[in-house]
């Protein structure tokens, strides 16, 4: 038993102009492959953006960390400032009295 010979298969319709190479890749390649290749563009792009953006936050919190210590040095200055004078103000006011005390008269010992 013969089959009767067939017409040839007609061709297949033409994809989209954005699909034919992903089809023939595809194809050619394998699907694990391809899947893989479009994985590690998005990983190498994406990773690319990422860094990028940790780069410029980086670069943030180095300025505002810079700002802050010159604040934080300024606030000790002026706090080291006034310590100095209010010591200086306690050993004045120490010695006034210590010279008032040696002024007065020694105590009587009958008391």
């Amino acid at each position: 038993m013969t089959q009767p010979a067939s017409a040839p298969a007609p061709p297949p319709p033409p994809l989209p102009g954005w699909l034919g190479p992903i089809v023939t890749v595809t194809t050619q390649v394998g699907v694990p492959t391809v899947i893989a290749g479009v994985l590690l563009y998005f990983v190498l792009f994406r990773l690319d953006t990422t860094l990028k953006i940790i780069e410029h936050s980086e670069e943030d919190r180095v300025r505002i960390i810079a700002a802050m210590q010159d604040t934080v040095v300024a606030a000790l200055d002026r706090q080291t400032k006034a310590f100095e004078t209010a010591i200086r103000e306690n050993i004045s006011a120490n010695r006034e009295i210590a010279a008032r005390l040696d002024r007065l008269p020694p105590p009587r010992e009958g008391r």
